[in-house]
């Protein structure tokens, strides 16, 4: 009986013993939810403030009920930030967000304790969930564009595709560098219906812009006047084109503007479309904390399952038509909130809260 009981105690023994950390056993870990640091809010008012609370305690409520990390940590935090001088006129409703950063374990080479792991800091595994700003046109808030914008105009690679009742606007690779570990976006636009919180300008208007800063370039430059007027000449044999052609949408390449030839096919590579707010798109006398549209960006380094299977799982978790019905609503006020957070510094590739 005894040799038998020290047998089961030297198998536990053995069984006890800590494994090497590898991404397998890593994987396995349950993970964990953590807020971000507790961080500023800019220019928002006191009522405001609590209804935008309101939307980002539902917006997690809604992730973390429907998703767990597995092998990570979900750091996540909030902004919130309403008027910003310089930024934009007849602002309509303030701008905040919802992010959550995909932070795995990972085994620590640099010790000698082989079980040894860690969190890491940064990450290019993010969610983002924005309200009224979109920031792949850097940025269309619901504001007009200022009067001292230096185009006056928003450049978007690529027009939106409208499907399954949303606008889909980015599914592409970002980072190709390594083959096997590609970064991919996928932006999703929630709007009133089928509508824009944008317009797209017509190649008159885009004409009309681009030589009103051209005649500028000509007055503070004139020994450069010859070389100028080649592109003035171009703007002004198209504005005696047919109305049918000038109200065509603005289709040019990235880096012509005032160095102008032509316009271009849309879909050309390094082409874009010339875009600008569209005031007409809100609903007015709504609280400026109101979300009108909301924009959610994926972002996924494939090739490590953790970020995959994690960042499948929340995909799964954000129900686009409950944000869809937060749309025109004002929220109520005095929601619990965790995790408000300044809005993090970005790099291109790696994203780390700081």
């Amino acid at each position: 009986m005894r040799s038998t009981l020290f047998v089961l105690l030297m198998i536990c023994s053995l069984i006890s013993v800590a494994q090497d950390c590898t991404p397998e056993a890593l994987l396995k870990r349950p993970g964990v939810w953590k807020a971000g640091m507790g961080g500023s809010i800019h220019g928002v008012s006191a009522k405001d403030l609590l209804r935008e609370k309101a939307t980002l305690a539902s917006i997690h409520k809604m992730i973390q009920a429907n998703s767990t990390p597995q092998g990570c940590q979900f750091l996540y935090t909030n902004a919130l930030t309403g008027f910003m001088p310089g930024t934009g006129r007849n602002w309509i409703a303030d701008f905040y967000d919802y992010t959550i950063y995909v932070l795995p374990y990972l085994c620590d080479p640099a010790s000698s304790d082989k079980t040894k792991s860690y969190t890491a800091v940064a990450t290019a595994t993010i969610l983002n969930v924005n309200v009224n700003v979109l920031g792949s046109l850097n940025n269309l808030y619901a504001a007009d564009l200022p009067e001292d914008e230096f185009r006056g105009y928003l450049k978007l690679a690529a027009r939106p595709v409208w499907k399954d009742g949303y606008y889909l606007m980015s599914d592409r690779v970002t980072d190709a560098t390594d083959p096997k570990h590609l970064s991919k976006e996928t932006s999703i636009l929630i709007t009133y219906n089928d509508t824009l919180p944008f317009s797209y300008l017509t190649r008159k208007e885009y004409l009309a812009l681009i030589k009103k800063r051209l005649e500028k370039s000509i007055k503070d430059n004139s020994s450069s006047k010859e070389y100028y007027n080649k592109y003035m000449n171009a703007i002004n044999s198209w504005l005696v084109k047919p109305e049918s052609e000038l109200s065509k949408a603005a289709v040019c390449m990235w880096n012509d503007e005032e160095q102008f030839t032509g316009f271009v096919e849309e879909g050309t590579k390094g082409s874009f479309l010339a875009v600008k707010p569209n005031p007409s798109y809100y609903h007015k006398g709504l609280p400026r904390s109101t979300p009108q549209f909301i924009n959610v960006l994926f972002r996924v380094t494939e090739g490590y399952p953790v970020m995959t299977i994690n960042m499948d799982g929340i995909r799964k978790a954000v129900d686009l038509a409950a944000l869809r019905n937060m749309l025109g609503v004002a929220p109520a006020k005095g929601a619990s909130t965790t995790g408000q957070a300044k809005r993090p510094l970005l790099s291109n590739k790696t994203h780390k809260p700081i």
